[in-house]
């Protein structure tokens, strides 16, 4: 069960519902953010959720990511939420049974429940928005098309963010929403979260040798990974061509011809001699400045 713990997956420890962040963890932990306390209380702000675990002392600063992150041990483990099983997914309300049908989400073991949908069985939250998680490229491909299609049919719109723009300015955060299809309005009542994952379990972390900082302009060339987490792209730099990539959906699905200013990226040195952009530590402020279609 362990090693099938990735993004989307969330944790219960010390009255605390713990998100799992991305596929690549310790071997003794999980790399997981508080997100809700048990009587339902929401942490939105992940710095705050870091401050919340170092105040705990659940947090470790890790030596092949370079960061400090919020840690959960393997054996302090007191309960896991699986988004994909099918036994939480009870009590849904009309319009969120409808997109899971048009999605063909029930008859899928690659598509999992996640967000405050999954939380509200362990505590008192009233859900919102719907989010989801899809293991697998041929099962996320799949549903993107879906997806597309009921946007064309004016079933689904773009969302239009009003708050929450972290990283980002609110014209920025919301140009970004305009293009993207993997999250939307259903109806114009559901808002709706899709995450396709690469991995299918945790695997061991890919080690960083070094981090610089990058701060300036990017121009999008090529769209690698701009589906899959984590995304990923080919961008004109003040230093030549290099990688961009991001854990983060805010910044999936960009547009090849978007110019961004950075401004404190990170600049991450892989063992493997990759090398690449991250748009993904708190520092990093990411803003529109140009867009000129291919």
């Amino acid at each position: 069960m362990y090693n099938q713990v990735v993004e989307g997956y969330i944790i219960l420890y010390k009255d605390i519902l713990w998100m799992v962040k991305g596929c690549e963890h310790p071997t003794d932990g999980f790399i997981a953010y508080p997100r809700y306390f048990k009587n339902g209380d929401k942490i939105k702000d992940p710095v705050r959720g870091i401050e919340i675990a170092r105040e705990l002392g659940f947090t470790r600063y890790i030596d092949g990511l370079k960061m400090e992150v919020p840690v959960i041990s393997r054996t302090h483990v007191d309960l896991i939420l699986d988004p994909f099983s099918k036994a939480l997914w009870t009590l849904l309300p009309k319009n969120v049974s409808e997109f899971l049908s048009e999605i063909n989400a029930f008859d899928s073991d690659d598509i999992g429940l996640t967000g405050s949908y999954l939380v509200s069985h362990m505590v008192p939250v009233k859900p919102r928005d719907l989010d989801l998680i899809i293991r697998g490229e041929r099962e996320g491909l799949r549903v993107y098309n879906v997806l597309r299609d009921l946007r064309e049919k004016g079933l689904a719109k773009p969302y239009i963010e009003s708050k929450d723009f972290s990283g980002t300015d609110a014209i920025t955060r919301n140009e970004l929403l305009k293009h993207r299809i993997l999250e939307g309005v259903f109806k114009d009542e559901l808002v709706y979260s899709i995450r396709i994952l690469s991995c299918t379990q945790n695997t061991e972390i890919n080690p960083i040798l070094r981090v610089d900082y990058y701060s300036g302009t990017i121009k999008i060339q090529k769209a690698l990974s701009p589906f899959i987490m984590p995304y990923v792209y080919e961008a004109l730099s003040n230093k030549g061509i290099m990688l961009v990539k991001s854990q983060r959906m805010r910044f999936s699905e960009i547009s090849i011809g978007m110019e961004f200013l950075l401004s404190s990226c990170r600049i991450e040195y892989y063992d493997s001699g990759s090398v690449f952009i991250s748009l993904d530590n708190p520092e990093c402020k990411v803003t529109l400045v140009g867009f000129s279609n291919p």
